[in-house]
């Protein structure tokens, strides 16, 4: 805890310069009131006593902090010095012995009553000293009175003091309880604002005249406008780029009726409209009278993606319903087509026009059977049982898999990364096949000489892979390429069903994958660039 005695008053330091500025008007008025040489010299020579004391103090404070005796010392030598003085300029008649009231008002002010009267009583001890040094003797006629003034002098010298120390300790008091007042409103003016300036949603407060009274950085965030100039408070001015809100602000403070719900779309300079939900308060004092608006708002654009998420799993949870139902449907006829057409085959022979039709037929029946084996794979599509697997051995049979895969050319160099042994808790089957479709899918990707690599990153290893996970994952498995890439259009729709631009794809294969990692509690990522190739990674928890 900070030393209190550091906040009385009056400082160290203005104690010290106080003390030369008496001793430089002593001077100066040596200099011109004085009569004679004889009656000079006393006081400049004190004075340049002081001025060399009060460097002393001050280099003495500059290296330590000074004590209450060192203080003690000071007043007790400033009034030997009061006393010399007054000896040298007339004794008990001396008009400097008014002086020494100002040693006995600092200490009781600094340091107490009681050590007021501490210097009080030496004040007393130095008026009897002029009297024994003086002109005036003990034993002389004027001896009473010189007691007298010398009680009167000591009683009201210690009054004063009695009366200073009382000023100076409640005004201390108070100046402490000032300061302590002031240092927790600031606190809570400074908790308050770290609390607003950290809360997600926009808060904007507008009195009743129309003025701005506080706005938070995520409110100047979500609508898109600079730090606000001081000297254009009015909102309309503030809020002229974002007249939607202006309106609902102005109908808050004209019909003074708050606006529980409203949603409206910001326009960012850069292009694009952001949704925004807003609420309105009316502001009411402890009178019941309006004194403004407050308005809360929340940027949307996330809200809305997960909606849409939602609606697009839904979707596709009836579509692989609906696929897997219609599959199984079609498989049984399909299967006696299939059959009958390879006993035609043997009939007819593969020669002729007949045995060209009766293999086409054929060939598309088997593509169609691995469309529905497909459709059925993604309507039934579940997380099954998981046991602890070696992931990185998983990529190496994964690459070796892809290898001997028809898509893969000897110009291609597959290759695999792995610091060492990473276990995870996966379906292998399943993860396998995913990772095999994003592999072939890379390697269909290149159509020169080019390079695929499959990587298992733990999280430790996460930053310096440049891969942002999140703290709900702990391993990433990677697939790189330098393929063709893929544009923005594509990557929005990336994971649709039934989206692919393969001449025979079926559009499955990645919906597939991303339901497969959804399965797992993991998440996909891709990043790419049409003519520089493409990144999938998989999220996964241990």
């Amino acid at each position: 805890m900070p030393d209190s005695r550091a906040k009385r008053f009056p400082g160290t330091a203005s104690i010290i310069v106080a003390r030369l500025l008496v001793a430089v008007v002593m001077v100066v008025v040596a200099l011109f009131g004085a009569a004679g040489v004889e009656e000079r010299l006393p006081v400049i020579w004190l004075g340049v006593v002081v001025a060399a004391l009060t460097g002393i103090y001050l280099a003495w404070a500059r290296l330590r902090k000074l004590s209450d005796l060192l203080l003690c010392v000071q007043f007790a030598v400033d009034v030997v010095l009061i006393t010399v003085l007054a000896h040298y300029s007339g004794g008990l008649g001396s008009h400097f012995k008014v002086l020494y009231f100002l040693p006995v008002l600092l200490a009781s002010a600094r340091l107490g009553a009681a050590s007021g009267m501490a210097i009080a009583a030496a004040s007393a001890v130095g008026h009897l000293v002029l009297t024994f040094v003086g002109p005036t003797t003990w034993m002389s006629s004027e001896a009473s009175a010189t007691v007298a003034e010398t009680s009167i002098l000591l009683v009201s010298l210690g009054l004063a003091s009695v009366v200073v120390a009382f000023i100076a300790r409640r005004a201390g008091e108070g100046e402490r309880a000032l300061a302590e007042t002031s240092t927790r409103l600031e606190t809570a003016e400074l908790r308050l604002d770290n609390i607003i300036d950290s809360i997600d949603s926009g808060l904007v407060l507008v009195d009743r005249d129309g003025q701005l009274v506080y706005m938070n950085s995520a409110g100047r965030g979500i609508l898109g406008i600079p730090e606000p100039d001081p000297d254009a408070r009015d909102y309309r001015v503030v809020f002229a780029e974002v007249p939607a809100f202006c309106e609902r602000i102005a109908h808050a403070l004209d019909a003074g009726q708050p606006e529980r719900r409203a949603e409206f779309f910001v326009r960012r300079p850069h292009g694009g409209n952001v949704p925004v939900g807003l609420s309105t308060s009316i502001l009411m004092s402890d009178g019941e009278e309006e004194r403004g608006v407050v308005a809360i708002f929340q940027d949307l654009t996330e809200a809305r993606r997960l909606e849409e998420r939602l609606r697009h799993e839904d979707r596709l949870a009836a579509l692989g319903e609906f696929a897997a139902g219609l599959a199984h449907e079609i498989r049984n006829p399909l299967n006696a087509i299939k059959g009958s057409i390879d006993l035609l085959s043997e009939t007819v022979g593969g020669k002729g026009d007949e045995g060209k039709l009766v293999t086409l037929v054929s060939r598309e029946a088997d593509r169609l059977n691995a469309l529905l084996d497909d459709v059925l794979q993604f309507g039934r599509m579940e997380s099954g049982e998981r046991r602890s697997v070696r992931l990185d051995s998983l990529v190496d049979e994964v690459a070796m898999i892809a290898k001997n895969h028809p898509s893969y050319e000897k110009r291609i160099v597959v290759e695999v990364d792995s610091s060492g042994p990473v276990v995870g808790t996966v379906n292998e089957e399943q993860l396998k096949r995913a990772l095999l479709n994003l592999t072939i899918n890379a390697l269909e990707a290149i159509d020169a000489d080019g390079r695929v690599r499959l990587s298992v990153v733990e999280r430790n290893d996460f930053i310096s892979k440049g891969l942002e996970g999140g703290p709900d994952y702990e391993i990433a498995i990677l697939i790189e390429d330098t393929g063709c890439g893929i544009s923005m259009d594509m990557r929005e729709e990336f994971f649709q069903p039934f989206k692919t631009t393969k001449k025979e794809g079926t559009g499955l294969g990645l919906a597939i994958v991303d339901k497969i990692v959804k399965s797992h509690d993991g998440r996909i990522a891709v990043a790419s660039e049409p003519g520089r190739g493409s990144r999938f990674v998989v999220y996964l928890r241990s």
